[in-house]
Order: C-alpha cells, then sequence, then structure tokens
C-alpha cells in the first residue's frame, strides 16, 4: 500500500477545501475568542461556543439550480487496469474510491487530479477526447478479501482468505469507515482515514454476490441487496440485520434513499421490477412495466423533488414515473442502436436527467415534446390524438465514454462535479476500463 502525498490546489480548490482536513473530515468552525491577555481579571472565562459544521457549502449555485443545460467536460482519466464495479467519494469529494474486478480498492486524490499534478503520457491520452489532459492521483489501494465464516466449534480456520471482485462500495461521508461487497455474500466493515483497508467486522447473510450497498442518511445503518434477491437493512452498531424486504425474485442491481424523506428507498432487480418502500410499513408499492417492454433494469434514480422516478431499460428507453399514483408518465427513447441504459441520474434544474447507454453518455431535456417520446396509448413520436411530435433533439452527447457499458455515476452535492465509471459488475457488456471526472457548468442559452 501507497503512503498519500501532499496535494498543491489552486485558488478555485482551495477555496472550495478551506474547510476541509487532509483526511476528508470537516474542520468545526468555532467564534473568535479574546486574547486572554486582553480580557479583565476580574471576569468571568465565557463558555465556547458550540461547533458547527458550514453544511451551506454542500448546496449547489442558484444558476445550477435555474440553468437551462449544463457544460460537463471530462479532463481526468484515472487509469484502471480492470473493469470498475464500485465507486463512492466522500461527502466534500475531497476522496475518491474505485473498486475493480481484480479485487482492489483505489484511493484517489480528487482536487489533485483535477489541478493537474499529474499528466498523461501521450500513449494515454490517445484513448481519450482532447478536454482529458490529467492522470487521476493515486493515492493508496488495499484489497477487499473474503473473510472465512468462523467454525461453529471454534475450530482453527485452515482455509485463507482470497480476493474478491468490488461489486459494490459505500463510504462514510468523511471516509472513516467503509463497506464493501463480496462475492461470497459477506460484507466488509473497514476503516479508510487510519489503518487503511483493516476489517473490524463481516457483515454475513447474503448468499450471493452482493451487487448494492447505501448507506442511509442518519450513517448508522446501510442497506445491502444481493444475487440472492433478498434487500437487507444492517444496524452497524451491532453488525446484525434490522429488516429483510422481501418482494423482488431476480438479483438487486440498484437501491436508493428518497432526498427529501430518509424512510422512503426505491429499489431495482434484474428482472425489470422497481418497488417503492416505505421502511414504517411492511408492505412494497410497485411501479408498472409498460407493454412492450422488456423485464430488465439496471438503474433508477428520484428526480431532485422526489415527485418522479426515471428507470433505464434494455430496450434503449428511459421510463418516467409518478412516484404518488405508481403511474407510467411516458418513456425517452434512445437513437437506434444505442444499446440498453445502464445507468440514469437526475440533474438539480428538475429538468434534465443523464443516460448511460452503450454507445454514449446522454444529458437528456426531460420537458422537450419530441419524437424520442413514447406515451401511453400512442405510438412512438405520437401524441394521443396522433399528432406527430417534433424533429427536435432533447439530447447532447457528453463526451467521454463510448463503446463500453457504465456502471456507475456521481454527482458531487454541489454539481460542480461528476465522475463516471465503465464496467459491467458482473454481468452482461463490454467495458472500457475508464474513469473520468467531469468539469460541470450551467449553460443558458
Amino acid at each position: 500500500m501507497s503512503s498519500d502525498e501532499d496535494v498543491e490546489l489552486n485558488d478555485d480548490a482551495t477555496s472550495h477545501l478551506e474547510t476541509i482536513t487532509d483526511d476528508g473530515g470537516d474542520i468545526l468552525e468555532m467564534e473568535d475568542q479574546p486574547s486572554p491577555s486582553v480580557q479583565s481579571s476580574t471576569a468571568a472565562t465565557p463558555p465556547p461556543p458550540p461547533l458547527t459544521v458550514d453544511n451551506t457549502r454542500y448546496q449547489p449555485d442558484p444558476q445550477l439550480l435555474t440553468c437551462s443545460s449544463y457544460d460537463c467536460v471530462p479532463i481526468v482519466a484515472a487509469v484502471h487496469p480492470f473493469p470498475i464495479s464500485a465507486l463512492a467519494t466522500t461527502r466534500c469529494y475531497r476522496w475518491v474510491f474505485t473498486g475493480s474486478e481484480d479485487g482492489y480498492i483505489r484511493k484517489w486524490d480528487f482536487f489533485g487530479s483535477m489541478n493537474g499534478k499529474t499528466a498523461l503520457t501521450q500513449a494515454q491520452r490517445h484513448y481519450y477526447v482532447d478536454s482529458v489532459v490529467y492522470a487521476g492521483v493515486l493515492s493508496s489501494w488495499w484489497e477487499n478479501e473474503e473473510t472465512p465464516e468462523p467454525s461453529p466449534t471454534n475450530e482453527p480456520i485452515t482455509t485463507t482468505s482470497k480476493l474478491s471482485p468490488v461489486f459494490s462500495m459505500a463510504v462514510q461521508s468523511e471516509a472513516q469507515w467503509s463497506l464493501t461487497g463480496c462475492e461470497n455474500g459477506s460484507i466488509n466493515l473497514s476503516t479508510v482515514r487510519h489503518e487503511e483497508g483493516r476489517v473490524h467486522h463481516v457483515l454475513r447473510q447474503h448468499r450471493g454476490p452482493v451487487s448494492v450497498l447505501e448507506i442511509m442518511p442518519n450513517e448508522q445503518s446501510a442497506i445491502s441487496g444481493a444475487w440472492d434477491t433478498s434487500v437487507l437493512e444492517w444496524d452497524l452498531h451491532e453488525g446484525k440485520t434490522i429488516r429483510s424486504y422481501r418482494g423482488h425474485n431476480s438479483q438487486i442491481s440498484s437501491a436508493s434513499c428518497h432526498p427529501e424523506n430518509e424512510h422512503v428507498m426505491l429499489t431495482t432487480s434484474m428482472d425489470g421490477q422497481c418497488l417503492l418502500w416505505d421502511r414504517r410499513v411492511p408492505d412494497p408499492k410497485r411501479l408498472p412495466i409498460p407493454e412492450r417492454t422488456p423485464p430488465w433494469c439496471l438503474s433508477a434514480c428520484w428526480s431532485v423533488d422526489g415527485k418522479k422516478v426515471y428507470i433505464g431499460r434494455r430496450n434503449g428507453t428511459v421510463d418516467e414515473y409518478d412516484c404518488e399514483q405508481q403511474k407510467w408518465i411516458q418513456s425517452f427513447r434512445m437513437p437506434a442502436n444505442s444499446g440498453p441504459v445502464s445507468l440514469v441520474k437526475s440533474m438539480p434544474n428538475g429538468k434534465h436527467i443523464i443516460c448511460a447507454s452503450n454507445d454514449n453518455i446522454r444529458l437528456w431535456n426531460t420537458t422537450v415534446e419530441s419524437n424520442f417520446v413514447i406515451r401511453p396509448n400512442s405510438e412512438p413520436g405520437f401524441t394521443t390524438t396522433n399528432k406527430k411530435l417534433s424533429s427536435v433533439i432533447p439530447f447532447s452527447i457528453l463526451p467521454g465514454h463510448h463503446g463500453g457499458t457504465i456502471s456507475q455515476i456521481s454527482i458531487d452535492p454541489t454539481c460542480r462535479y461528476m465522475i463516471t465509471t465503465s464496467g459491467n459488475r458482473g454481468w452482461e457488456g463490454n467495458s472500457t476500463n475508464a474513469c473520468l471526472f467531469y468539469d460541470i457548468s450551467p449553460l443558458n442559452l
């Protein structure tokens, strides 16, 4: 394992990180206190003010909430030798973690990478678009090992640990600890900030590869999903399951918490099902699959206000649903031969979504009427009154990826940066092994 390196930041990044420590934690801000030398000797020393954390710096710039579109430009390529299945970041984006099929977790210095601390070689640049000129700064790495299950008779363990592909991963907001899923169904709880990669506890109950990990907003519990069709909620203090969410009949492909209600979440499975859960009630609500839609789903996401859900399908469409009514509203059809939509993400202006298919990543304006829209009781490209929709193009292509399955997309809380990775997560599809860091800026056309 390599050691962390010092990072030189430019003025923009320094401003962004002025209250962030080198290890990813927040510096707690205190009000200025008078110097002891000028205080009255007879006056009682006032108690120190409470420690506070400034969360306003994790809010998007107002322009990013009202802009008509976005300009997303890739700048950095974090070079990987194998397909990437898992991606996680700290809340401030100080550190980025990737998990690959080779069984290694890699820790990247995000701002050191964006500031151009290391340049790509000419041979490496050949594989990327012209704007990608910097290489990711690799800080450290460690193995994702499957720890043998203890013997019930307390006999010595004779089998050795083996490396497991990292199909899923989640990291605490300040990189104090992480969860990584293993191929045998176990979940490693490891420290990150200190003793990187040391496994302190193993969560065991799944009987297949763990494909989904999501830390709940309170960071006291986590959701996991696996190829054994089970979805479990874990108490991270006790290391035990709190609840099992039953309803899926296929491998779990994604899970996501509601943006405004921590009691609500969605889960999807490979057979195309998307279930909406209220953790306070036993049964889920099921979103219907549109007619002529094949049973397949790798990704789903909430709209920024939590009122809609977007689901990527194998037939190259993204379905839009009304959450309250559990009703299919419309679908957005990718151009011909684009391939399956492996990942979707919503943008903070409430109009755009990011759709990743085999050919490209697209920024799609969901408010534009076009012949790429499919609605209930109508033919593709037509309204319910058989009126042909506009031939306007409702999307723009984001540069960087081409010809590979997108495994993960992460957008930071301020919507200034984005990270994309390529890999098939153990399922079907090709990989370009690419991990790109993007810069996002608002556009008003």
